[in-house]
């Protein structure tokens, strides 16, 4: 019994959660992207898909609740080793080595505190509509398929993105999650003692990857609103706006 506390107050278990958290965010981000990237479909896509989250029911809250939890135990994991390091680095050492990190390696505390504050800010944002109200109250939309009336979600980020101040503040976020993506998936794989020559090649290379198809991939909203390429959707009859 004390040497499995002893192991789970150990440098080594939090970074275990740390390496496991990241990946299940970032399994996450992949979906999320996906998902996202059906606003370039039109609304009928868009808000069917929004619509089939809603439809999980309790096993949305549950993946919810999976994915608040990873984001806890990261930012968790992530502050404790930064305190550790801290206090068991002499000065000298961290000059050397900072000589020999990646600029994204080096800012990883940064750029993982700045993703929380933006994964708040997003929620309060897209998810309980608490920043930008009249934007998240977007109307209707009847769906061509069923006839049903669901939440104009569509719409509601076209309006988001309209706002330059808004667009800009997600741009600056996203380029830190890549930033922090490009760096945290070959540590996690090292981490979980994926050590292989071979493995570690592709998976050095893999972070920086997803990092930029993640950066294009959610860029593209916001710029796409803001170029009307993506643009509102025009109201339809007997639907209130």
């Amino acid at each position: 019994m004390s040497s499995l506390l002893h192991f789970l107050r150990s440098t080594v278990f939090t970074k275990i959660v740390m390496a496991t958290s990241g990946l299940l965010i970032i399994g996450f981000l992949v979906g999320h992207l996906l998902g996202n990237l059906l606003m370039f479909a039109g609304p009928e896509k868009i808000n069917g898909y929004a619509l089939g989250l809603k439809n999980l029911g309790p096993l949305l809250w549950v993946v919810r609740i999976a994915m608040i939890t990873a984001f806890g135990l990261h930012v968790w994991s992530s502050i404790e080793l930064a305190l550790r390091n801290r206090a068991a680095r002499p000065i000298a050492y961290d000059t050397k080595k900072s000589l020999k990190s990646t600029l994204a390696s080096r800012t990883m505390l940064v750029s993982g505190m700045a993703i929380l504050f933006f994964v708040i800010y997003h929620l309060l944002h897209y998810t309980f509509g608490i920043i930008q109200p009249n934007t998240y109250y977007a109307g209707g939309y009847r769906m061509e398929s069923t006839g049903e009336i669901v939440h104009h979600v569509y719409n509601m980020v076209v309006a988001g993105f309209q706002n330059p101040f808004i667009a800009l503040s997600y741009m600056i976020a996203l380029a830190f999650m890549s930033s922090h993506v490009s760096h945290a998936m070959s540590s996690a794989f090292q981490t979980l003692g994926i050590t292989n020559p071979n493995i570690s090649k592709f998976t050095s290379k893999l972070g920086p990857a997803l990092a930029a198809i993640f950066l294009i991939g959610y860029l593209s909203i916001p710029i796409g609103v803001m170029i009307g390429v993506i643009k509102k959707a025009p109201p339809q009859e007997h639907v209130l706006e």
